[in-house]
């Protein structure tokens, strides 16, 4: 079985001492800005999401000490459909979330690693996807 594509990396997880500072710090240095549509994802401590001005790359911004949490690729509905068979086949654990406008994977690398594959193309997937795996 072929190795299916991704789209990118749809953005990195990062975490932050402080949300409110990190947020002017990326926006003045960096010219990021929070992105509207997923800002209801924070409770305070984050997930806070940041995009660059040409809109190719984005941050997710957490409020906690220690090491970031990992890389997210993108997919496109179908690549996300296939990443699931695919792993299933090499018999890597996933948990998958309906995140409401994305669906996200969550597995981890032969050392541990955190990493995820999300997609914005949420009408494929809702369709497409077999509810009994979902959590979220």
């Amino acid at each position: 079985m072929a190795t299916p594509l991704l789209s990118g990396i749809d953005h990195c997880h990062l975490n932050v001492e402080n949300l409110v500072e990190a947020v002017v710090w990326y926006k003045e240095v960096l010219g990021f800005n929070i992105v509207p549509e997923l800002a209801f994802w924070d409770e305070g401590k984050g997930p806070l999401t940041l995009e660059d001005d040409a809109a190719t790359t984005r941050l997710a911004l957490f409020e906690r000490a220690g090491v970031s949490k990992g890389v997210a690729f993108g997919a496109t509905g179908e690549q996300f459909i296939t990443w699931l068979s695919h792993f299933e086949s090499h018999k890597i654990k996933t948990i998958v979330a309906d995140h409401g406008v994305t669906f996200s994977m969550y597995f981890k690398d032969n050392s541990g690693n955190n990493h995820e594959i999300t997609s914005h193309d949420y009408s494929y997937i809702s369709q497409s996807i077999d509810k009994s795996i979902l959590i979220g």
